[in-house]
């Protein structure tokens, strides 16, 4: 079926037939030794059996479709070799299995994923073939989460999401031919429920209540300087504090591998000043983090910040240290520009708005609203009260009005509604022309 040529000065290729007798094709694979050539010859008979016969790919054959690249890829396409050819043999449970081992994200990204995947597996089965989850299934999965798993709406929309990520893998790796999940409703992904904006009355309160300076600290970076918790205050170095230049350099892991997204310039808010010249002066000598005492990974912070908000007298709120971040975010956007706040917070426009920005107090904007403009109408009205009397045009109480000409105000511009003098330049064509009051002053 196929064959491997060597011509000129030990260049080889692969000659073979798609179809019985067709014409012959060939792959030029340049100066490749012939054990390589051979191995790639093995694959390519094993494409063109299964394009006969419409069979799946093995596995291994997927796996060396799925390394080769574009260039190799474009050839094998061009000769129908790498398109829609044949699915792997693969379960469900083996490709999910190798998604985890070849995937390079955070721990965080890790765990999301790690749920996604329990779920896939619990639903379809361990060892469902990948190329028969179809559409109707793939909405039968998400009524499945919402139903019998009881998971948010939010929640619900994110696995979906991560649902979809997961098959263009598969796709990717001709495990399956199309994504079952790219049509299947979402919903938000913002659970409304649980924003919470948290004043600045209730903060210092639970300021109050922390033990030391660095649990001050800790939760006035979340509040006042709107890091992300724990990563980013737990990164801070005491050389990234400016006092003198009033900047803070902030290191973000969840970003880094964005271009230029690892660090941000937070200005060291009026806030933060007092809480980071404490903790300064209680830093041991040679102190090279700044929060120093809680960098051990089984302290649990939300716990022990659930804990001081007990002990001020406060209902604590969802998502403790997110809502923190997120209070500061909307209380800059009333202040700073959204492009400006974005840089500060180390978010995008869309997330912001999406997933932070809320409402401070909605019933008193809303009552500053409504008062701001009756009150700015109701100045005008008293403004202009006394010299009604006096402008041309206005009616007095009994008389009617009069035109401008009868007032004694001859413009010299002919009347827009005189019959005789009607305007020639919007009738014959779309150009505008010059008109006989253009130019005229509507004053003596």
């Amino acid at each position: 079926m196929a064959s491997v040529v060597t011509y000129g000065n030990g260049l080889r290729r692969i000659d073979f037939l798609t179809e019985p007798n067709g014409p012959r094709r060939s792959i030029r694979l340049g100066r490749v030794t012939k054990r390589s050539a051979e191995r790639i010859m093995a694959h390519v008979e094993a494409l063109i059996a299964d394009r006969m016969t419409g069979a799946p790919h093995s596995d291994e054959t997927s796996r060396w479709l799925a390394g080769l690249d574009e260039r190799m890829l474009a050839r094998l396409r061009t000769l129908g070799l790498a398109e829609g050819v044949g699915l792997a043999r693969t379960t469900l449970g083996a490709f999910l299995e190798r998604v985890e081992t070849a995937s390079a994200v955070k721990e965080s990204t890790a765990v999301f994923y790690g749920h996604t995947r329990r779920n896939l597996r619990d639903y379809f089965g361990e060892d469902r073939a990948m190329a028969t989850i179809d559409e109707a299934e793939a909405d039968s999965f998400r009524a499945w989460l919402v139903g019998d798993q009881g998971l948010a709406t939010a929640t619900v929309a994110r696995r979906i999401v991560a649902c979809r990520t997961i098959w263009r893998q598969a796709i990717r790796w001709r495990m399956a031919r199309s994504n079952p999940f790219e049509r299947v409703a979402t919903g938000s992904q913002q659970n409304a429920k649980r924003q919470r904006f948290i004043s600045v009355e209730i903060i210092h309160r639970v300021l109050d209540e922390c033990p030391d300076a660095e649990w001050r600290l800790l939760v006035g970076l979340a509040r006042f300087g709107g890091l992300r918790t724990p990563s980013e205050p737990l990164a801070l170095r005491w050389d990234d504090v400016d006092f003198h230049r009033g900047t803070i350099r902030v290191r973000s892991s969840k970003t880094e591998q964005h271009r230029g997204g690892g660090v941000r310039i937070v200005p060291l808010f009026a806030e933060l000043r007092p809480l980071l010249l404490d903790a300064f002066e209680q830093a041991p000598e040679g102190a090279e983090y700044v929060i120093g005492r809680c960098r051990d990974s089984a302290v649990n912070l939300r716990t022990q910040l659930r804990r001081i908000i007990g002990r001020a007298g406060v209902e604590d709120w969802p998502r403790l240290w997110q809502n923190l971040r997120a209070s500061r975010e909307t209380e800059l956007l009333r202040s700073y520009d959204l492009a400006t706040v974005c840089r500060w917070i180390g978010n995008t426009p869309a997330v912001a708005a999406q997933h932070y920005a809320m409402s401070a107090d909605l019933g008193a904007d809303f009552r500053r609203a409504v008062e701001g403009d009756a009150g700015e109408a109701q100045q005008k009205a008293q403004q202009t009260a006394p010299d009604r009397s006096g402008q041309v045009g206005t009616d007095s109480p009994g008389e009617s009005r009069k035109p401008l000409r009868d007032a004694g105000l001859d413009t010299g511009c002919p009347s827009l509604s005189s019959p005789d003098k009607t305007p020639e330049w919007a009738w014959e064509d779309s150009n505008l022309r010059p008109h006989p009051y253009q130019g005229c002053a509507l004053t003596n």
